[in-house]
């Protein structure tokens, strides 16, 4: 078996941040459509994102260890600005104003960008850290740097147009899909 050298865990995390930025762009566009649940789909494809994540760093990242490294706080500022989004677009419809699905939908693709980045780049830290969760005080860095970053991460994934990485291996999907909360309706 070949050793990982520091150029192979290089490459490994430009082609990380790369499967990041196809993501990124598909969740703005996604976050974009005033059409309320539209969450439901961003949260399947970062599923995915998490999947294609850990198998390009070489390690697992489970939905329980990026809400674990985001905390309670962080877990419920990410859920709630999900659901307001949700909310607003479901009472726009019923405004038949233009500009408020506009302004939904300005609002809605930043917010799901940005949650997509966050989530992409908290992976990433699992992976160094090896697949486990990081310390809230780390998590809180990741954010802060996504914040500032996000901007020119989109510009620049824009112009690099990142390839679709296509569906990851039933293997790392049953990885991710198994850390999942139980569904209610079971």
């Amino acid at each position: 078996m070949k050793a990982t050298t520091a150029a192979d865990t290089a490459d490994n995390k430009q082609r990380a941040l790369e499967i990041i930025g196809w993501y990124t762009l598909v969740a703005t566009g996604t976050g974009a459509v005033p059409v309320p649940a539209t969450s439901a789909a961003i949260v399947a494809n970062n599923g995915f994102m998490l999947a294609h994540v850990g198998l390009t760093m070489g390690s697992t990242v489970t939905w329980q260890g990026v809400l674990g490294s985001l905390g309670i706080a962080g877990t419920l500022n990410i859920a709630g600005r999900a659901v307001f989004v949700e909310a607003a677009k479901a009472l726009s419809w019923g405004s038949g104003n233009l500009w408020a699905l506009a302004a939904l939908s300005a609002v809605g693709a930043s917010t799901a960008g940005l949650q997509t980045y966050i989530v992409g780049l908290m992976a990433i830290e699992m992976c160094q850290n090896g697949g486990q969760p990081i310390d809230v005080a780390e998590a809180a860095a990741v954010i802060a740097t996504a914040k500032e970053e996000y901007p020119g991460f989109i510009a620049e994934m824009k112009k690099a147009k990142p390839r679709d990485p296509g569906l990851p291996t039933a293997e790392a999907q049953t990885r991710v899909e198994s850390t999942l909360p139980p569904s209610s309706s079971s």
